[in-house]
Formats: C-alpha cells, structure tokens, sequence
C-alpha cells in the first residue's frame, strides 16, 4: 500500500483506524452478542442463551452485512 493509500484510509476514517476497503466500500468488523442458540447447531452448546456474532459495517453507507460478498457492488455514500 502506498503512503497516499494509507492516508486516504485514514482520512475517511480518522475514528477507525482498523477499516479497510472491500470493493466499493470502507468497511469496520464489527462483533455483537445476541440473544438464543447459536443458529450453526455445531456452535450451539447446553445452556447456552447468548452468542458472539461478526459482521461488517461500511462507514460510509452504513450498510452491515454478515460476509463481503453480502456488501453492494456500489457504496450508497455520495462521495
């Protein structure tokens, strides 16, 4: 990555430093609990009432999706 590149990251994303651009959009890994059983059953375990879910965030659209190929060919921000 070139020193333009990296500035460019971080001038989009002065509070995330740790975003990176997939396709169109500048997304952030997110992670949040939500409540049940885990929905892959291999993952599930007795007891359990909560798991850890991933998913990213584009900065800039807002959009979140579970995978990158989830994400718009096209980022909704007018840049």
């Amino acid at each position: 990555m070139s020193d333009s590149d990296s500035y460019e990251i971080n001038a989009s994303a002065p509070n995330h430093p740790e975003a990176r651009y997939a396709g169109d959009h500048l997304v952030i890994d997110k992670t949040e609990w939500v409540p049940g059983k885990h929905p892959d059953p291999h993952r599930r375990r007795e007891g359990q009432t909560e798991y850890l879910e991933r998913y990213l965030r584009c900065i800039e659209c807002g959009v979140e999706v579970l995978s990158e190929r989830d994400l718009p060919v096209e980022c909704g921000d007018s840049r």
